[in-house]
């Protein structure tokens, strides 16, 4: 049994750093488009599909994660909110008693 994990343990580790080297394109992309959600489930996806058959199926994967991204429209940054000149006389109220 030991004999077949450390015959089994370079294809594992290759396959995960294969993986991981695929899923970084779509991670990076995600993160730039600021859906970062979707960037983390691709790079997961790939590296379990890279330990499993290896670039083979982890490449395919990231190039149609990459896709999908690209496809969807990127998030606006969120703004600040505005105070409200009817909070801030009620603040002030509040602070003179």
């Amino acid at each position: 049994m030991p004999d077949l994990f450390f015959y089994l343990l370079p294809f594992i580790v290759g396959g995960a750093i294969s993986g991981v080297i695929c899923g970084l394109l779509p991670f990076f992309l995600a993160l730039k488009r600021r859906r970062p959600w979707l960037g983390f489930t691709a790079l997961a996806v790939c590296v379990a599909c890279g330990i499993g058959l290896g670039a083979i199926l982890a490449f395919p994967l990231a190039t149609s994660f990459a896709a999908a991204i690209l496809l969807t429209k990127p998030r606006q940054p969120r703004h600040k909110r505005a105070k409200s000149p009817a909070l801030a006389d009620v603040r002030e109220a509040e602070s003179l008693t």
